[in-house]
């Protein structure tokens, strides 16, 4: 690993936790990672720390994402959305633990949680290198397969039990920190100018013939995700709010999976929990698989959230009836359009041209597309055409 100077407070940081880890003595290792597109907030580290304890020779593999200095962004608030993930992973996700513990919830069935360190703060995301525990990120520009999106949707219903768990358990809790967890968003002209920047990015991929049909009713559906974000009537819960396969790391043994973990917690809201599913599936899929499988999965969805919260001696039917969840479903899958046309694009963004969204104007950001979004936006604006949306 290439030597890598850290900032002083991180530095400071790591020397806490070698203390606190009973090193005698140890040097500590950091690498720079380099972003492969797709979008992304922060400055990527891995450490390694290692050195001489008491008990004999000891490595601990740390991956740190610290906050950008002088950005620009002005569609959010990136110092609030770094304080925001420093909530989830010091606070909400210690409840979870805690609430997993209290149901007796064995090992294999809990919603997975990276370790996180308790120097973990507003500034520096202090978390576990799950790389070095075997855990990788799918490609972001493939379909994903059956398999992993059963175990991410399953794992979605958990993260969604466990809230509605948590306003149960933890009422005082939940009203003090979740309920006024709103999406961070600002949708102000900022925001209008990078949907309109995206919007001409997404439909110049479309036939002529469909773009000159579908065009105006795409831009109508877009400047309805600032409503669906915000509307917090109707059963909600924490939202991860941007999970996809880059914020997912999944373990393969002997070419199985067996294991997904969730991370990534900067979106974390507030609000309609299907629209995180729909965020999901609209990410990763393709037309072929969505006609094979969107039914199921959603099916499956439900079923783990129903499954999950019996552990906890709680009814979906009087938290989020089948009725009022179909009928939501029906109301918000649009949703999957929208996002395809301004977020989808920056998966597709060629691995060496990562979009700089911290210091570029959003509005005439530029970045290259790879060629598969072409295939994947088509499929997506013909589902929803025979779906009636367009």
């Amino acid at each position: 690993m290439a030597v890598e100077i850290l900032p002083p407070e991180l530095k400071k940081w790591m020397e806490s936790i070698a203390t606190r880890e009973g090193f005698l003595n140890y040097e500590i290792v950091s690498k720079k990672l380099t972003p492969t597109g797709g979008g992304f907030m922060g400055i990527l580290y891995e450490i390694d720390v290692k050195g001489e304890t008491t008990d004999g020779s000891k490595e601990l593999n740390i991956f740190v994402k610290n906050i950008p200095e002088n950005e620009q962004m002005k569609i959010y608030s990136v110092s609030g959305v770094f304080e925001r993930e420093a909530i989830i992973y010091t606070e909400v996700l210690k409840i979870f633990a805690q609430l997993q513990d209290e149901a007796n919830i064995p090992l294999n069935e809990r919603f997975q949680i990276a370790k996180t360190y308790e120097e973990c703060n507003k500034k520096s995301i202090i978390l576990e290198h799950l790389g070095k525990r075997g855990f990788t990120i799918y490609n972001r520009m493939e379909t994903v397969t059956l398999d992993y999106a059963k175990l991410c949707v399953q794992e979605l219903g958990k993260f969604h039990a466990l809230s509605m768990a948590l306003k149960e358990k933890r009422p005082e809790y939940f009203n003090k920190k979740i309920a006024p967890m709103k999406q961070p968003f600002n949708f102000e002209e900022d925001w209008h100018g990078f949907v309109r920047n995206m919007y001409h990015y997404s439909i110049n991929c479309l036939e002529p013939d469909v773009k000159e049909k579908v065009k105006q009713k795409i831009l109508e559906k877009v400047d309805d995700y600032p409503k669906y974000m915000n509307n917090t009537s109707g059963v909600c819960t924490l939202c991860h709010g941007d999970y996809k396969l880059n914020n997912i790391m999944a373990k393969e043994i002997d070419g199985q999976l067996t294991e997904v973990i969730t991370i990534d917690f900067q979106i974390s809201h507030y609000g309609c929990p299907i629209l995180d599913f729909l965020y999901f599936i609209f990410n990763g899929t393709d037309q072929e698989f969505r006609k094979n499988h969107l039914t199921d999965l959603k099916d499956l969805y439900y079923e783990a959230i129903d499954n999950f919260l019996k552990y906890f001696d709680l009814d979906i039917e009087k938290i989020f009836p089948r009725a009022e969840f179909e009928k939501v479903y029906k109301e918000k899958l649009d949703f999957g359009l929208m996002i395809n046309v301004f977020y989808v694009p920056f998966l597709f963004a060629a691995e060496d041209d990562a979009p700089d969204v911290a210091n570029e104007t959003l509005s005439t950001l530029s970045f290259n597309v790879d060629n598969r979004f072409t295939e994947r936006f088509r499929g997506i604006v013909d589902d929803f055409i025979k779906w009636g949306y367009l």
